[in-house]
């Protein structure tokens, strides 16, 4: 065990105290701005309080408005079914790797892992190109599709997960009659949950969050939460205690998400990094 001196741990804890205060910072004066009126926007610094915390104009506003509302079960439908193949997956890539030895094994595993290095941005004439033509543009069909792959993290975290469960495991339900489709699904699948949990918490932040992708497919109609937030916004009439509000209520479902399964993205993160 490796022995922390006194100075060692009051420097680190000094660092994480202005790391804290370096995140928190920007957010106090937005929950303020959120409940203050215009009035009190116009007269009194960032910093202060707001007179009235009970103040919900700016947030019934913004839902009215901005249509944050619909927006917001848009933005769930995209990610509960993108999530859920991509998942699915990923624990089938990974199960097959893990599990099988066959002659493209290493190809595959380098074709997975030669996309973190080609950036976004340089594939995107080719792939709008694929969802026009196949005429989901302006559909959430085109983002379910783009986010419902999967990524060498991801099977990185699921094949870290597998190499603690046993092959005999496998071998006694072929033995018992069950094909591999049986195992996969009754056996496997459920030993596979924290990792699930890990990649579903990493990839629905990251399509929550996302705004590249929904402001290039979705031109008009339909929209995102943040494709929403931004338009709302970008109108140079929209009060800013109003925009804080709208800001507030996009970021507190993100923050109570990664509150209570913050364990599980760092348990699958550290697995990750280990195999």
């Amino acid at each position: 065990m490796i022995h922390e001196s006194k100075l060692y741990r009051i420097i680190r804890g000094i660092v994480l105290i202005l790391a804290s205060l370096f995140v928190i910072i920007p957010i106090v004066p937005l929950v303020f701005m959120a409940f203050k009126t215009g009035i009190e926007f116009a007269s009194t610094s960032v910093f202060t309080p707001p007179a009235n915390w009970l103040n919900g104009y700016n947030f019934a506003y913004a839902i009215r408005v901005g249509n944050l509302l619909r927006s917001l079960i848009t933005t769930i439908v995209v990610l509960v079914v993108s999530i859920a193949v991509s998942v699915n997956l990923a624990c089938m890539v990974s199960f097959v790797v893990q599990r099988f030895e066959f002659k493209a094994k290493k190809a595959v595993m380098l074709l997975f892992l030669m996309t973190m290095f080609i950036p976004v941005v340089t594939t995107q004439v080719v792939v709008f190109q694929i969802i026009y033509r196949l005429h989901l543009v302006n559909t959430i069909g085109s983002l379910i599709l783009l986010y419902s792959g999967t990524g060498i993290v991801d099977i990185y975290i699921v094949m870290n997960l597998l190499n603690t469960i046993p092959k005999e495991m496998d071998e006694a339900g072929l033995i018992d009659g069950a094909n591999y489709f049986r195992i996969y699904f009754t056996l496997i699948l459920p030993l596979l949950k924290p990792a699930i949990i890990t990649m579903a918490v990493i990839k629905g932040i990251g399509v929550y969050n996302d705004f590249y992708l929904p402001n290039l497919y979705l031109i008009r109609g339909t929209q995102t939460l943040t494709l929403a937030l931004y338009r709302f916004f970008a109108g140079l009439s929209t009060p800013f205690e109003v925009v804080s509000a709208a800001v507030l209520m996009a970021t507190i479902p993100a923050i109570i998400l990664f509150v209570f399964a913050q364990k599980y993205i760092y348990n699958g993160l550290a697995g990750a990094v280990k195999s």
